[in-house]
């Protein structure tokens, strides 16, 4: 019975994870098509978000690049590194959020949305990351559909 109940869990976390993964592909494939207008930046720090963390307090350090931009004339101001859509800040040391916040030049590409241009960022979320969370998805969903098979057969 647990068998059964493991290849149960490992189908429902796969189609979970896949469905979630094809989303946020295109979630990254909308963002792409974002328009983009130059930025200044005008604060770079480190902070600490507050998000769930497993890590030790001492990894739980973001970097954070203030940027003004301006979209029709008007100017905006936001903090995204990357597209809030799909990533939440990346977490690490005090050590890597500052040298992570130094990378960005002054000047700067900023995508943003056309509908509400105060919705914004500078970079895009690693295609490789996300083709990641598909294929191991995949492997689990496959892994569990493999559990399902052989206890059924077995009986």
């Amino acid at each position: 019975m647990e068998w059964i109940a493991a290849g149960i869990f490992g189908l429902l976390i796969g189609a979970v994870g896949l469905w979630t993964g094809l989303k946020q592909l295109r979630n990254r494939s909308q963002l792409n098509r974002w328009p983009t207008t130059p930025g200044k930046v005008v604060e770079r720090s480190v902070y600490q978000p507050n998000i769930p963390s497993l890590g030790p307090p001492a990894f739980r350090h973001a970097p954070l690049v203030k940027y003004v931009y301006q979209v029709g004339g008007k100017e905006f101001t936001n903090d995204c590194i990357n597209p809030k859509r799909i990533q939440l800040p990346g977490i690490n040391t005090y050590k890597w959020a500052q040298k992570k916040a130094a990378s960005f030049p002054d000047d700067v590409l900023v995508y943003y949305n056309s509908t509400d241009p105060s919705e914004s960022y500078l970079k895009q979320t690693s295609l490789t990351a996300l083709v990641i969370v598909v294929a191991v998805s995949c492997l689990v969903g496959l892994y569990g559909i493999l559990l399902l098979i052989f206890q059924l057969a077995r009986t």
